[in-house]
């Protein structure tokens, strides 16, 4: 009899996360070589080795012996949506609570695998409010410092 945990997809690690995330970076929408990701991450060819054949595994990329990996669609996705994550929390650290870019990366690279999809979404939106309200409050001051109109 199946269980709940076995109905649910497993839960993928921040380390696959992050790897997904450079890999689509990487990629362009192309191959990528195991060397471009172990130089992009700074840890040995052994490591990206071993965690690009559990991405394999769990279909996340497709990948040939001693050849190049490409995400494969469900790794294109789940590389975007960390990626949004990322983008989303950074953006909100930097331009709403003012955090500076180096502190807000590590921030946002932190968070981007613990938030919840209903949070980054929140977020985002309020995000979206600060930006149209920011935009208005330019046009306010532009009108009130240019001469007027005679």
């Amino acid at each position: 009899m199946p269980t709940k945990s076995n109905e649910l997809e497993k839960r993928i690690t921040p380390g696959e996360e992050d790897y997904l995330k450079v890999l689509l970076n990487l990629s362009g929408g192309g191959e990528i070589r195991s060397s471009e990701v172990a130089e992009a991450l700074g840890i040995t060819r052994a490591s990206v080795s071993c965690m690009l054949k559990r991405l394999k595994d769990e279909g996340y990329i497709a990948k040939e012996k001693y050849g190049t990996v490409t995400l494969t669609e469900k790794g294109v996705e789940k590389a975007v949506e960390i990626k949004k994550r990322y983008v989303v929390l950074h953006a909100f650290f930097v331009e709403v609570l003012g955090v500076n870019a180096a502190t807000a990366a590590r921030d946002a690279c932190l968070l981007e695998h613990i938030v919840s999809s209903e949070s980054i979404e929140r977020i985002s939106q309020q995000l979206s409010d600060y930006e149209q309200k920011m935009k208005l409050q330019s046009r306010e001051s532009e009108r009130f410092l240019s001469p007027a109109k005679r």
